[in-house]
Order: C-alpha cells, then structure tokens, then sequence
C-alpha cells in the first residue's frame, strides 16, 4: 500500500514539472516573437511565425499541381506598403544584388567559383552556390498564399531569416564570407539556382516583386551538348541502377511532353514566327513545365521562350534589359573565364580585383560531367536534336540581337560532345 507522504511527493513532482513545461513553453514564445519580429525598410512589423509553421514537410507533386491548377500566368506584386527600393546597405538587398538563373549545365557552377574570388562579392546561399528560395522555400512557406499574390513585405522578411539561419557561413571563420555580418556592410551578394530559368513566370514575378533592383546573369550553352551532359548528370555510369534509361529514351519522353502541351508542333501547318511569343504559346509552356517537373532535359535548351518570359516580367518593373541581364555564352566563358569574370564584375556594378586564389579557381574544371562509359551520342540523334533547337536558336539571337550570337551553334558538327556513328535511332521529331 502506497503512504499518503509517497503520494504526496509524488504530486508535488507532477506540479514541479507541469509548471517547468509551462515556463519553457513562454519563455520559448517570448523569444521567438522577440527574435522573429525584424524590421525591414518600413514601419511595418511581421512575425516570421505567421509564414512559417515550422513543418519540414516537402512541398509535393500535389501540392504543386494544386498550385498551378489554373495555369495562372499573371501575378499581383502585394507592396504590403513598403517601397521598391530598399536602402543600398540593407542586408536584403546587398544580399539580392545578383542571381545567376542558369542554365543548368551551361557552368553556373564555374561562374559562381570564379566570382567569389572578388574580395566585394560574397555568397548569398549554402554548400554549392544554389539558394532555391524562389521555388523550394516559397511554395513552402506561402503554401497557404493566393498563388497569384506575392507578399512583398513577408517574402523579404523570409529571405532575411532564411540568411541569418546559415549557422555554418555564420561560424565559418567567424563569418567572414557572411553577408549579414556588419564587417561585410560594403559587399554584395548573389546566389545561383539554375532552376529560375526553366520556371515559367511564376519565378520571375516572384523575385522582381521582392527585388525590383536585382541583376541578372544567365550563362547557355549549346542546346544538344547540354542536354547530353544534363543525361550523364541524372544517370552517371558510377551509379548502378535497376534500369538506366537509354539518351534517346531520356530526351524523347521530354519531346513527347513538348508536344502533348503544345509547345513543339508541326512547323508545316503552324507558322513559327507567328505562334512564338503568343499567349498561346506561353500558355503551353507553363503546361509542359508542370509535367517536366525539372528535368526537361529538352525543354530547358529552348532559351529563346524562357528569356522572354523574363524580359515581359522586366517590362512590368520598368527594368532595363541592357542593364539588369547579362547573358554570356557558356563555351566563350570556358575558353576565355577571364572576360566573363570582368563582364560579370562590371555588371555587377565594381572594378575586376582579384584575390590569390582566383587563377586557381580560374583554371579549375567545376563540377565537370564525366562522360566516361559513354557510348556518346549518334549521328542521327545529334542532327534530330539540331533540327529540333534550330528555328529556337535563330530566335534566341534575334531576340539577343548581339553579332556574337549570331549562329553560334548553327554547326551540328561542332561541340565537344561524343559522336558516334551509330544511326539507331528510336524516334523522330515528326
């Protein structure tokens, strides 16, 4: 039989904790809505709680079809009554100074290395260089949002957390290379997501509602040689699986979504010119890029679409093409980094410096695609895929309007992609 002081000591146990669980559960509230309440260019003050539940959910394949159910293409930029420009030393917006939006496998990688080597440039994402906040992390934390009304004022307070919770660049060397360290106040920062350029406008909107004053760089490279090291990326021969899909299987499952949205179509009886840049056209797009996901593996060599939807979005913040968009060539920054490292300082808005270990970096092979086991790509393949990218490519160098680009992969021949002699071929683009 238990005693009444075995009970009673018992009780007061339970009481003891029950009032420990309680101060904790206060006293963590207190600090959050201490330290998540931040300031920013305005009068304004929003909880960071409010746009984020904590949850570690990814978003998924239903929620993003749920989102683009209507294939909204227009978007409402909500100010929450803060201005376009924050002031030039903000952390925001020294951090959104630059964003290179791709293209994947075109040496985003390389240009992100190599720009970093600029004793005023600072990195604005984790690991690699790629900060996904315009897609990954604003699905999850607007989730709840109006998918066609960006939040200005809470979007910005949500990249302002999103920095100052990279505990790793904080602590590395007393945070040196972090932008939100006020030793770093008269640096600029950028970042890279290679996915921004294959988005359709939804990105776009996104960002330039954010940072109306961002700069912009996209680095292509040759549609058909991208495409092929986009394969051996996905499917790399050190990787064993149960099934590796063949390069012709890859790109033709990518062709067949092309077509079903109503993107690619029978140039015979669809005239081109007349169907690119309509709202038909763009609406098929957003179409394909819900079912390509982000592979695209195709999808994302048609530049000429992609930039276009950028350009419109441009037009709607007044911004200057010439001076908020850098587009370079991919192989001209492989065989001359050095000219691509000054244009994109420039553009940048400084002077080229370079710290001791830039022509290291400079000569380096980042994040190089191996091709080993390859048995490269076929003849028949190769002039399919040039076929496909021909009429895009002439577009894209009208639309760049630029003598450099003017037929620079128009050689089927060229490129540094394996070709064999095989003709097998297991589809055709008619």
């Amino acid at each position: 039989m238990i005693s009444n002081t075995h009970k009673l000591a018992t009780l007061l146990f339970m009481l003891a904790v029950y009032a420990f669980a309680s101060t904790s559960f206060v006293t963590r509230s207190l600090l959050r809505s201490s330290s998540d309440r931040v300031k920013l260019g305005s009068d304004q003050v929003v909880n960071f709680e409010e746009i984020y539940d904590g949850s570690d959910r990814e978003v998924t394949n239903d929620d993003a079809g749920q989102l683009n159910e209507k294939l909204n293409t227009s978007f409402t930029c909500d100010s929450e009554n803060t201005t376009d420009f924050l002031p030039p030393n903000h952390v925001v917006r020294r951090s959104l100074h630059g964003v290179i939006i791709g293209a994947m496998k075109g040496g985003t990688q390389a240009l992100h290395n190599i720009l970093l080597t600029h004793p005023k440039i600072l990195s604005s994402s984790t690991g690699h260089g790629e900060l996904h906040f315009f897609n990954r992390y604003y699905q999850k934390l607007f989730s709840q949002q109006a998918h066609d009304v960006i939040p200005r004022q809470k979007t910005r307070l949500a990249f302002l957390k999103i920095l100052k919770d990279r505990k790793v660049i904080r602590k590395r060397n007393n945070g040196v290379a972090d932008i939100t360290n006020n030793k770093n106040k008269n640096k600029i920062g950028f970042h890279s997501a290679p996915l921004y350029l294959f988005s359709g406008r939804k990105i776009p909107a996104r960002m330039l509602c954010t940072a109306p004053w961002v700069k912009l760089i996209a680095i292509l490279r040759n549609p058909v040689e991208r495409a092929f090291s986009h394969y051996h990326f996905v499917y790399p021969s050190s990787r064993i699986r149960d099934y590796t899909p063949s390069f012709d299987e890859f790109i033709s499952n990518d062709i067949s979504l092309l077509k079903k949205a109503g993107v690619l179509r029978d140039w015979n009886t669809t005239n081109f010119d007349a169907f690119s840049g309509s709202a038909e056209e763009f609406h098929a797009w957003e179409q394909y890029l819900i079912w390509a996901k982000s592979q695209g593996p195709v999808g994302r060599g048609i530049y000429s679409i992609q930039l276009e939807i950028w350009m419109d979005e441009f037009k709607k913040y007044n911004k200057s093409i010439d001076d908020d968009l850098l587009v370079l060539q991919s192989e001209s920054s492989k065989e001359y980094p050095q000219e691509s490292y000054h244009q994109a300082v420039q553009f940048f808005g400084l002077e080229p410096r370079t710290a001791r270990k830039h022509e290291h970096i400079l000569a380096k092979d980042h994040h190089a695609t191996d091709y080993s086991g390859s048995d490269g790509m076929s003849d028949k393949t190769r002039n399919m895929l040039y076929k496909l990218f021909e009429p895009y490519n002439k577009r894209l160098y009208n639309l760049l309007g630029k003598d450099e680009w003017v037929g620079v992969w128009d050689d089927s021949n060229g490129g540094d992609v394996m070709t064999t002699n095989a003709t097998k071929s297991n589809y055709t683009i008619s």
